[in-house]
């Protein structure tokens, strides 16, 4: 018998590091005050990472 076992998603790795990236980029543009739009250029490029992860994990769900 094969047990059914469960592969890990790498798009759960890739979904905290863009939570990461965004709460620094938060904690940046308010206690270090850089400038608007270096941190709206961090804060999309975290935007698509996390996008990156969502697709993943459905990926890997439905392989």
């Amino acid at each position: 018998m094969k047990k059914n076992k469960k592969k890990f998603s790498f798009g759960f790795i890739t979904l905290g590091v863009s939570i990461l990236f965004l709460c620094s980029t938060l904690f940046l543009y308010k206690y270090a005050k850089i400038d608007d739009v270096f941190s709206v250029v961090l804060m999309t490029f975290s935007i698509i990472i996390g996008i990156y992860g969502l697709f993943q994990i459905i990926k890997d769900a439905y392989n």
